[in-house]
Parts: structure tokens; C-alpha cells; sequence
């Protein structure tokens, strides 16, 4: 279970105190490529929290996009100054929607494949990748199959399902959560161009009344205790398909959807989907301590005998 952040609706230190009292180890944080001179606080704010992997999400836009030497400079320097702390570099952020700077997968590619000459400076970096938002598989796969210099260590993606309702309701009267992740998962299989490892780097349910904080039209907002059970059924959905390793859910801090509201006088409030991911993440916690006896055990029983 992880937490995707941005340093966006509060500050560094607050969002990472805010990290360490729930427990979360995994962070997804992302740096948007035109705010550089934000680079050291980003810095500062991995180095407060050193007991959590991290993976970087470079943000674009159209401006590095289109100028691959910009994209180029910009991202090694990011690169350089978070090597080797992090190493797992997720690249494209919502590639499938205009919004994002992107108007075609080939234009991805190219934008992409920037990131893969990395690899002889920085040795035993990841990307993570594409990222497409939402059940679109056209994207997903073309960005899986190509003739591009870019490689997936992981394949990624945001796989949002809040126009649905219940991660369990269907699309296309087939696709419900778990055969969405089904889906993917056979396009990694057959990717030329991808490990066999998927992670899903971004959800949530936006949260109704919230007015300009809301990220999507009144239609898929729920209250806030739907949120917190259709987290609960994402996150058990994901694990009972046996094939994601990480969901990330966005975000920590943010008034439209995040677990944690913050009002105009920076005061915080819990909402029934920050207890809900707490009580999932300690009882992961938990599993994962066990299973980990339990294979010191069979290790022990298999050697003396």
C-alpha cells in the first residue's frame, strides 16, 4: 500500500509528519518539471523521511514535451540530485489526456525514450510506465508494444474506476475491477517493451460538495464514508487478483479527495477513508511480518532436516 503526494496543499515538513503518523512506507511523490528552483525543498522533504522508499514522478508539459533537450537537461538534474536515494523514476503523467501536454502515444514514445539514456549514467534505475488514466486500453497497449528505445521495468497505471461507482460494478458489462486488472495484465504479457511487474500509481473517489476541489464533474462524487468502502474494496480487489504489486492512492493531503481535508486556515480533518486505509495498512503490516516468520521457520525446519 502506498500514498501518492505532491507538495502542493501543504507544506514539506507538515505533509511528512502527517506521512510518519500513519505509518504509509511507500511514497509516490511527484515534481513538476517547471517549478526547478523547487527542487531542494523536494530534496529536503525525501531526506525527512528516511525509512520510506520513494518513487519520482517528473511531471511534464507541453513546453518539455515538445523541447527534448529541455526534458533532457531538466530530468538528469533531477535525476542526479536524488540518485542513488531514489531510483525508481515514474515517467508520463496522464499521458492519454490532452490536459497533460500529450496528443498521441508516438509523441509519449519519443518523450519517453529521452529517459532511457539514463540508463548507462545511473545504473539500476527503474522507470515505471505508461501510466495511462482510466480503463482505456488502446493507449495501455500501444504504449506496451512499440519500435521506441524506451523499457518498462514496471508497468504502470491509473487505473480510476470512480465513473463506476464500486470498484466491483462493471463496464461493458464485462469489466469490472478486478477483470480491468486481468486486462492489463495480458497486455504486459505480451509487451515487448516491459517487465512482467504492474503497479497501479494513482486512484481515488472524488468526494461530493467540495465545489472547485473537485477533480471531476457531480456525477462520480460520493460522501465520504462510500469513499472510505469502495477503498476498502479496491485495495481487496487488487490483492485477490494476485498480479499488483503496489496501489498508490492520491492523495494524502488535498481537500477535493484526499484522505486528509485541509480548510483555509491550513486545519486538518481525517476522513473516513484515512482510517479505512490505516486499519488495511496495519493489517498488511501485519500479514507481511507473518509470512515473513513463517518462511524464517520453513527455512530453519528444511535446513535441520
Amino acid at each position: 500500500m502506498g500514498i501518492a503526494v505532491g507538495l502542493d496543499s501543504c507544506d514539506g515538513p507538515r505533509v511528512a509528519h502527517e506521512i510518519e503518523k500513519l505509518g504509509v512506507q511507500q511514497i509516490l511523490l511527484r515534481f513538476p518539471l517547471w517549478e526547478m528552483d523547487r527542487l531542494e525543498e523536494h530534496w529536503d522533504f525525501v531526506e525527512s523521511l528516511p525509512n520510506c522508499e520513494f518513487v519520482l514522478c517528473p511531471m511534464q508539459d507541453r513546453e518539455h514535451i515538445l523541447d527534448h533537450d529541455l526534458w533532457r537537461k531538466n530530468l538528469n538534474t533531477v535525476v542526479q540530485r536524488f540518485w542513488p536515494r531514489i531510483k525508481s523514476y515514474q515517467i508520463g503523467q496522464g499521458i492519454n489526456r490532452s490536459k497533460w501536454g500529450f496528443f498521441g502515444c508516438d509523441e509519449f514514445l519519443a518523450f519517453a525514450s529521452v529517459a532511457e539514456e539514463l540508463r548507462s549514467d545511473f545504473h539500476g534505475i527503474q522507470f515505471v510506465g505508461p501510466c495511462v488514466l482510466d480503463f482505456e486500453p488502446v493507449p495501455f497497449i500501444r504504449s506496451m508494444l512499440h519500435r521506441y528505445d524506451i523499457n518498462w521495468d514496471v508497468a504502470g497505471c491509473a487505473l480510476y474506476v470512480d465513473r463506476r461507482g464500486c470498484p466491483r460494478n462493471r463496464q461493458l458489462l464485462i469489466f469490472n475491477l478486478t477483470q480491468k486488472i486481468y486486462h492489463f495484465v495480458a497486455c504486459v504479457l505480451c509487451s515487448n517493451k516491459s517487465s512482467r511487474r504492474l503497479w497501479i500509481t494513482e486512484v481515488n473517489w472524488p468526494l461530493e460538495n467540495q465545489g472547485v476541489y473537485s477533480p471531476t464533474g457531480r456525477k462520480e462524487c460520493v460522501d465520504e464514508e462510500t469513499a472510505a468502502g469502495y477503498l476498502n474494496s479496491y485495495y481487496e480487489d487488487a490483492w485477490q487478483s494476485e498480479f499488483v504489486e503496489r496501489v498508490y492512492w492520491w492523495q494524502l493531503i488535498s481537500r477535493g479527495y484526499g484522505l486528509i481535508d485541509v480548510n483555509d486556515d491550513n486545519e486538518l480533518r481525517y476522513r473516513p477513508a484515512y482510517y479505512q486505509f490505516q486499519k488495511l495498512l496495519t493489517k498488511n503490516l501485519t500479514d507481511a511480518d507473518q509470512l515473513e516468520e513463517n518462511k524464517m521457520l520453513g527455512s530453519s525446519a528444511s535446513s535441520i532436516t
